[in-house]
Order: structure tokens, then sequence, then C-alpha cells
């Protein structure tokens, strides 16, 4: 029998950022760019339209349980930049809130717009089912 414990963490919702390890990011870019993810994907959840924004949470319980409870945010790694982007149009295709991360260049890369990671949901466990699950913890 499962505990309840064990069944609240196969149920709960959680965020998922995947970096390009191909990078190799110094930690302070890399802590930046998973920040921008993490928060770019939130503001997925909400977009109406390029400029209006509004979550609604009686309609989207992964957002609403993710928000109210706890932040549960896993961050993995893709070796290239296209498997970065297999990842992002995968997630995309399935509907799920996701973002690419595309880092400018001012401070790292020579001045070349990179794209550093996605972030993905708030999400159920299950929709990331065939998008990040034989992904890699970073």
């Amino acid at each position: 029998m499962i505990s309840s414990n064990t069944e609240r963490k196969l149920v709960a919702p959680k965020q998922i950022i995947v970096v390009n390890k191909n990078l190799n990011m110094p930690n302070g870019k890399l802590a930046a760019q998973v920040s921008h993810a993490s928060l770019g994907a939130l503001i997925e959840c909400g977009k109406k339209t390029p400029t209006e924004l509004h979550i609604d949470l009686e309609k989207d319980s992964a957002v609403e349980q993710w928000l109210t409870k706890r932040f549960t945010k896993v961050v993995l790694y893709v070796k290239n930049e296209s498997q970065l982007i297999k990842v992002y149009n995968k997630a995309k295709e399935k509907g799920l809130p996701t973002v690419m991360i595309t880092d400018a260049g001012f401070t790292v890369f020579d001045g070349k717009p990179t794209k550093t990671c996605v972030g993905i949901g708030p999400a159920f466990p299950k929709d990331f089912i065939g998008i990040t699950d034989k992904l890699r913890v970073l």
C-alpha cells in the first residue's frame, strides 16, 4: 500500500526547468537563466494575449496547488541546443505552459543570443511523460 505522503508526491504539481548543459554556464548565469525559465513558464500559464496576463486559479488546479502548497521545481539537463529545442516543442505540442529562454549574450556567449533553458509548468507529473521523464537531474 502506498502511503498518503507518497501519493501526494506522485500527483503534486511541479515545474521542470531543462538546461543546455553544453554551454558550461558560470553558476551565477545558470541561476539567473533557471530563474527566468521558472518565472517565464508561470507567466505563460496566465497569458491571454501578449500584453494581458490573468491566471485563473479555479480553472487550473495544477497552478493553484503549486502556488498555494509547494513550489516544487526540478532542474534537468540536455546535452545540446537541438535536444533543448526538442523538449520545448514536445511540451508546447502537449499544451503545457512552456517558455524557451534565450540569453541576449551581453555578459556571456560573446554577444550571441543563446538558447539556455526551457521552463515547463507547473503541471502534474503525468503531463511530463514523454517529454522530460528520460532526462537526468542537473
